[in-house]
């Protein structure tokens, strides 16, 4: 089932309902013992992980209730962790988030098609991210997307290892990908 939406950019009023969000949907996840930022972080917190980046959300009966946020250059701890994350031109998704009322219905998809529209305008080649490996559903999800599982990584504190993903802007393999 898809559900049209409307992306709309981040709003500095958003950081309470946006905090909420990802508290709730990162939470199913801590649920299953991955300890993912996400799911406790505060407002402020919220507010410095949209500052690294461009956020979108999709509004929900007049709620905050799906996320994406492209990094340009990608977030500080994953870039020394991963050589993917240092390529000129990379662009990376961050707190990528849908609500339980809007799960199932492509509202992900509908926002990396508008992140990408983005980065294409403003020069991004690659697209990456990194997700907990054990959230198979998450990697599995952006495998249909067209993303490449290059690398892994661990970060500090994290009681999960991440799978690095990559994928070109435009739907093509990323260089490193298809060797």
């Amino acid at each position: 089932m898809t559900t049209h939406v409307e992306a709309r950019r981040y709003r500095p009023e958003d950081a309470s309902e946006l905090t909420a969000l990802l508290n709730t949907a990162y939470g199913q996840l801590q649920d299953r013992g991955l300890n993912f930022t996400a799911a406790t972080q505060d407002v402020e917190t919220t507010r410095q992980r949209v500052a690294e980046g461009v956020c979108w959300v999709v509004e929900h009966d007049g709620c905050v209730a799906a996320s994406m946020t492209m990094s340009v250059p990608a977030p500080d701890e994953i870039r020394s962790l991963s050589e993917h994350a240092r390529e000129p031109g990379t662009g990376w998704l961050c707190q990528v988030a849908v609500g339980p009322e809007l799960r199932g219905r492509s509202v992900a998809r509908t926002l990396f098609d508008v992140v990408c529209e983005w980065a294409i305008t403003h020069g991004i080649t690659t697209v990456g991210l990194d997700t907990a490996a054990p959230a198979e559903h998450l990697v599995t999800m952006y495998t249909r997307w067209g993303f490449a599982h290059v690398d892994d990584v661990h970060f500090p504190g994290k009681n999960y290892d991440s799978v690095v993903m990559t994928r070109g802007v435009l739907g093509q393999p990323d260089n490193e990908a298809s060797h």
